[in-house]
């Protein structure tokens, strides 16, 4: 921890102000401890923290009534503490400070250093606490404002940092480093719409940077400004057509808008401009999928594996294209890849399970599967229905028929669930409330046929 040292001018006119307030005039012991405390001071600028200790404790034997002693030995205590990590030497600071602030509570230089050391040893809420009462105090101390600006973005106290950046910009003006260290936290913590000003001004200080009107955009994108985002984007392309990522951003914001064909067109002009992206490759593959092109979305998710092999949702897709065309080997194949690469996600544990499931194949396996994507989301409906089909396939009927409740519970209008629980009272003998449940399914999805079917339509 880095401490200043009291200059002997300041001490001269501390020591003048105690006079003036009304008390004795000095006397020999005041002289001395003067003299002792010049030549501790002397000793801290020379870096010798010990000596310096030993000349404020001999004046602080000869005048105990002065605050800014005990905080002069409290900063050398903590330089101890600083060289040696020395926990002892902290407590003794500690102790100082109490001393000096039990003579005058609101002594500045003891808040102050107070406010330091508590934020140094991680309590940043109460040394917040104590820059505010230093700021009541002098509303227009800069470094104060600067203090409670740093403490409030470790306390996430962000309307204060808002506030006191606003003040402090109007008087200093542009302050680029504070910008970006605002901008810095804003972003770990999520805090898009707040991060956006400073980004802004960030902006404005250098409209040539490329990154930054990306990030700028990806803010926005959060903020849900699509209008915005697609500005930003646009900038950033125009600034710097050759960064794949730019190219990309700007295919998510039309994928996201359900403006498919613009997808593929603008995935063309990103390849001539910046080269095979395998993210664009993915993005191809699902509005390919969504048009009900699997030859196509095959090729692009193939090719983005290709680019990339960690791309799992590539894989994920696959599977889902292979399990499409009862291509078991090769579904089981993408899905493991992709489990392997997501580390486990649910939604990839869960597929490979209703894969198996609806074949009536490895089902135990199938079952180990589902119960680990259900560790991950227990009341996620599509799993809890895997679960009961399992327990269908397995001929396990009133198994079957608890799960598949549980899953119509989150979910009471998927037409899947329904034609389920149909197929399990079917298999229970029991026809009219299979007819019933498949009636409801027919009413949520009327072009399903295969509910059709079952009802003789």
């Amino acid at each position: 921890m880095k401490t200043k040292t009291i200059s002997v001018l300041g001490v001269v006119v501390l020591l003048l102000a105690v006079a003036a307030g009304g008390q004795e005039s000095m006397d020999g012991a005041d002289v001395r401890a003067l003299d002792q405390f010049i030549k501790g001071n002397a000793a801290a600028q020379q870096g010798n923290p010990y000596q310096a200790i030993y000349f404020f404790e001999e004046a602080i034997r000869y005048d105990s009534d002065s605050p800014f002693l005990y905080v002069a030995l409290a900063e050398q205590y903590l330089v101890l503490a600083d060289e040696n990590k020395s926990s002892e030497a902290i407590e003794r600071a500690e102790k100082a400070l109490q001393q000096a602030l039990s003579i005058d509570p609101m002594y500045e230089p003891a808040l102050e250093l107070q406010s330091r050391l508590l934020a140094a040893r991680g309590n940043a809420r109460e040394a917040e606490r104590i820059v505010r009462l230093l700021l009541d105090k002098n509303p227009n101390n800069r470094g104060y404002q600067i203090d409670l600006l740093g403490l409030s973005l470790s306390t996430g106290s962000f309307d204060t940092v808002d506030s006191l950046y606003t003040e402090i910009s109007k008087s200093d003006g542009e302050n680029l480093d504070l910008t970006r260290r605002i901008l810095a936290i804003y972003l770990v913590s999520g805090e898009s719409k707040r991060a956006i000003p400073y980004l802004t001004e960030l902006y404005n200080a250098d409209t040539t940077d490329a990154g930054i009107v990306y990030t700028l955009s990806t803010l926005y994108l959060q903020s849900n400004d699509t209008s915005r985002a697609l500005e930003a984007v646009e900038e950033a392309i125009r600034l710097d057509s050759s960064d794949a990522r730019f190219w990309y951003l700007r295919l998510v914001i039309e994928y996201e808008a359900e403006r498919y064909d613009s997808v593929l067109r603008i995935a063309e002009s990103a390849r001539k401009s910046a080269g095979d992206d395998a993210r664009t490759f993915n993005l191809e593959g699902l509005v390919h999928l969504r048009n009900m092109d699997s030859t196509r979305a095959k090729e692009c998710f193939l090719r983005a594996l290709e680019l990339d092999s960690t791309l799992y949702p590539s894989a994920g897709s696959l599977a889902l294209i292979y399990d499409s065309e009862d291509s078991v080997e090769q579904s089981e194949r993408y899905y493991s890849i992709a489990m392997s690469l997501s580390d486990s996600a649910a939604i990839y544990l869960n597929n490979c399970a209703y894969m198996y499931a609806v074949r009536g194949l490895k089902l135990e396996t199938a079952m180990s599967l589902v119960d680990e994507a259900l560790k991950k989301e227990p009341e996620n409906p599509s799993y809890l229905d895997t679960k009961a089909w399992i327990y269908f396939k397995q001929s396990r009927f009133k198994d079957a028929l608890k799960w598949i409740k549980r899953a119509l519970k989150h979910d009471p209008r998927s037409a899947p669930i329904f034609e389920h629980l149909g197929d399990i009272y079917e298999a229970m003998g029991k026809p009219s409330l299979a007819s019933e449940n498949w009636k409801t399914a027919l009413e949520l999805d009327p072009k399903n046929a295969s509910v059709r079917q079952k009802l003789g339509e």
